[in-house]
């Protein structure tokens, strides 16, 4: 048989699987409908498969899978309110507090400062500046400062029309004995620490204390001073001087 009497072998049609049919034309549609909010439930009735199906062409697929894929809380917590964070810790707000403003966990808190290093940054850098303020106003109780008060009169004339006046007066505050220590024991704790070290010299002391055991021995007398005192007997009727 000769190679022209060979017939050209037909290529078998491909078979379309449900996910071909169903899934490959609305990869685009997906990821809008996970931004729009739905459910691995709602997105497998719209893509006409069961929520099985769907499981298992998302560990087969990874275009699939990629197009399931929902943005995390950082991108939808965090992120966007990285300023309102920042105004926060300037304001003094506890850490708990802000978890609880943007809606997620403490655990999920601590794992997005380790993950980003724009968040580590923010926080480091906001409670920086708080805790500065809070230096520089310390500086100034210790220190005195003056301020100007403002008080706004109202006052009622003759005719009792009333006037609105507004007084400045300039005032001294003296400075604050217990912001001085804090700040002194805090910047120079060597010199105004409360502390103080005792150094005893154990040896130079215990040769001093023999030397005047050796001293007492070789004394001819010792002297010591006593109170003769006399002996009395005691009875129920009161003392009775002694026989001797």
């Amino acid at each position: 048989m000769s190679k022209n009497d060979e017939k050209p072998k037909r290529s078998k049609p491909k078979i379309l699987t449900k996910y071909d049919q169903f899934v490959v034309p609305r990869l685009r549609d997906i990821p809008v409908w996970v931004r729009e909010g739905l459910t691995d439930d709602e997105i497998a009735k719209r893509l006409n498969i069961h929520i099985w199906t769907l499981g298992d062409y998302r560990r087969k697929h990874p275009k699939f899978a990629e197009a399931l894929e929902r943005p995390t809380k950082w991108e939808t917590h965090v992120y966007p309110r990285l300023a309102e964070i920042q105004q926060w810790f300037q304001e003094g707000v506890d850490s708990g507090v802000i978890v609880k403003n943007l809606g997620i966990a403490p655990a999920t808190w601590y794992e997005y400062i380790d993950k980003h290093p724009m968040l580590a940054e923010l926080v480091k850098w906001s409670k920086a500046v708080i805790i500065s303020r809070v230096e520089t106003s310390l500086l100034k109780a210790a220190t005195g400062y003056s301020y100007d008060e403002i008080k706004t009169i109202i006052e009622e004339d003759k005719n009792g029309k009333k006037k609105t006046r507004i007084e400045k007066v300039n005032r001294y505050m003296p400075p604050n004995p217990t912001a001085m220590i804090f700040y002194l024991k805090n910047r120079a704790p060597n010199e105004w620490n409360d502390r103080r070290e005792i150094i005893i010299d154990t040896k130079a002391a215990e040769l001093e204390r023999k030397q005047l055991f050796l001293d007492m021995i070789e004394a001819d007398v010792i002297e010591a001073e006593y109170e003769a005192i006399e002996e009395s007997n005691y009875t129920e009727d009161g003392f009775e001087e002694s026989d001797a």
